[in-house]
């Protein structure tokens, strides 16, 4: 390894190289797998609805797309220290001439920011899939079977950038990389078996913070703040608290990962 121990962008490239580019196929398996989840969920939602020219239609969509936005983040996440799984895996890992943190990092850019430049692709494929097949079945109602569109996350119906709509997608990218957080430090925890453990763990946590949630409205009244009532403040709260909780995860996942041991002994 090179005398700068903690980050070298020539070695960076190179490792990111080998991650991004060497293992081509297991990504492209799982973009496939990504493309035929949402497909085969909004074609079925597609034939099962008649009515595309309904406001609730595209409202749908867009629930069914979030949904699919988290689930998929969580389950991509999980991954993140798959290669940690076995005794030989974990060594061969942890021998390449590369620092803990450029390890880090070019896993967390694949998993994080790849994930949704991914998904991003993988429904548009799929969103045409369905107004194709739509289209097909529905053929009365072709001209009304339209593509989802998505500029209004920054604008709104007259055209220009929305206040609300940039809130909205905020909040909505601010809770998908919570979310993806808890389960990288999930993974980086419990390399095995990361969704079901994490989610056990994700469970429990919100059963303690309700129980406690719970017993301060009992024994104080609960909370009575002006704030909560104020929708821009709330939505920026909600905006800062979950960037806060994804940076603070994601750094512990950091650190987890940067004192792994050979012998996994979790």
């Amino acid at each position: 390894m090179e005398n700068n121990q903690f980050f070298n962008l020539r070695r960076f490239g190179m490792l990111c190289r080998m991650e991004w580019i060497g293992a081509w196929k297991m990504h492209l398996r799982r973009f496939v797998a990504c493309y035929a989840g949402l497909a085969f969920v909004l074609v079925g939602y597609g034939l099962g609805d008649s009515n595309p020219s309904l406001p609730a239609y595209e409202h749908n969509l867009r629930f069914l797309v979030h949904a699919g936005l988290f689930v998929m983040g969580a389950f991509f996440a999980s991954c993140f220290m798959e290669c940690m799984k076995t005794k030989e895996g974990r060594i061969a890992y942890l021998m390449l001439p590369a620092s803990a943190f450029e390890k880090y990092l070019s896993r967390w850019l694949l998993f994080t920011v790849g994930f949704v430049l991914m998904y991003i692709l993988a429904f548009e494929l799929a969103d045409w899939t369905r107004v194709v097949v739509s289209k097909m079945y529905y053929s009365d109602l072709a001209e009304q079977i339209k593509p989802l569109d998505l500029s209004c996350y920054i604008y709104g119906a007259d055209g220009n950038v929305s206040i609300w709509s940039l809130q909205r997608t905020g909040i909505l990218i601010t809770m998908c990389c919570f979310v993806q957080s808890l389960f990288v430090l999930g993974s980086s925890i419990w390399p095995k078996k990361t969704i079901g453990k994490t989610l056990i763990a994700i469970v429990l946590i919100c059963l303690a913070n309700i129980q406690l949630g719970h017993f301060i409205c009992k024994e104080w009244g609960g909370f009575h703040n002006p704030i909560l009532n104020d929708n821009d403040a709330m939505t920026y709260l909600v905006m800062t608290i979950g960037a806060v909780f994804a940076v603070f995860n994601w750094t512990l996942a950091y650190f987890r990962f940067k004192e792994s041991e050979i012998i996994n002994r979790w």
